[in-house]
């Protein structure tokens, strides 16, 4: 161990494991327990250790008090955040309970300060379990969780110091689309009415992870708003409005709206709201920017 870990008292096997390249860990590990990763969860263990270190250095920039992190896997980024933030608490989320055990013998040597919960994360309390807005958030995202993990991050009271995310190159792209683009959509949207900035600190390639996904993975750095922006006057309804819209994405707008009934407007009401809005009825949902949504959410509930 470095010298940035005074508190890390190891038991010899502990050291020994914790000091493995991460393939060679990974390996040893998934042997000893008997583990196989599971393509229903989606599992795909990383064992890129320069990865993991670039990562903990991203976590630990803002130097939280504490981290949670979702699918704690084999502990491979939890050992290096340990590391890197030697004084920090740490509440791990696993799913899988057949990896619990494995974790928690991994992490056996900072158990004073490190708890592994082996259930959803979506369904936890992290107030109760003593997470505050000072705190870190960070996972590994299996591709069929991505979205309802994220929605939960946006819609919750708790509003984390930092949220580092890996997700899957496409749904990436998706988050950070801007109007025009085909990738444009209802996240693109949520995601810049709930975050003052989403930044790529990291692309990884397959061979990063074992077993190799079939695509590509980006790490996001997010800060997450305090509040709305001030456009949005009504998030609920802005939410209904916009998912309205892309469900019907290759209408124009006013026939996407009439067709998802939102709000229970006529079409007349509905053309009557565009105008209102400064909009061309023609257009199309994929071109209207956050603010001439919030625009439009704003005639239609009027």
């Amino acid at each position: 161990m470095n010298d940035r870990t005074p508190d890390l008292e190891l038991t010899r096997p502990a050291r020994e494991m914790w000091e493995l390249p991460l393939s060679k860990r990974t390996r040893l590990l998934t042997e000893r327990y008997r583990l196989h990763p599971k393509k229903r969860l989606g599992q795909s263990f990383l064992v890129n250790d320069q990865a993991a270190a670039r990562l903990a250095d991203v976590v630990g920039e803002t130097e939280p008090p504490g981290v949670v992190e979702i699918g704690g896997g084999l502990g491979a980024l939890t050992v290096a955040i340990a590391r890197r933030l030697p004084r920090a608490r740490l509440i791990v989320y696993e799913v899988d309970t057949a990896l619990c055990q494995a974790l928690a013998d991994v992490l056996a040597p900072i158990s004073r300060r490190c708890w592994v919960h082996c259930c959803d994360f979506l369904k936890a309390s992290h107030e109760e379990a003593g997470a505050t807005d000072e705190w870190a958030l960070v996972g590994n995202l299996p591709y069929s969780l991505t979205t309802p993990i994220l929605e939960s991050i946006f819609s919750a009271s708790l509003r984390w110091r930092t949220v580092v995310l890996m997700v899957q190159r496409e749904f990436a792209q998706r988050m950070i689309a801007g109007p025009g683009s085909h990738t444009y959509g209802a996240l693109s949207l949520f995601t810049q009415a709930n975050c003052e900035q989403v930044e790529r600190v990291m692309r990884l390639k397959p061979s990063s992870f074992w077993p190799k996904p079939e695509v590509e993975s980006v790490v996001l750095r997010i800060c997450l708003r305090r509040h709305p922006p001030e456009c949005i006057e009504d998030s609920a309804l802005f939410e209904t409005v916009v998912r309205g819209a892309f469900n019907y994405r290759r209408k124009t707008l006013v026939r996407a709206l009439v067709t998802a009934g939102v709000l229970g407007a006529t079409e007349e009401q509905v053309q009557s709201a565009v105008a209102a809005a400064g909009l061309d009825p023609v257009q199309r949902p994929e071109t209207l920017s956050l603010e001439e949504f919030a625009a439009l959410t704003s005639a239609l509930s009027g």
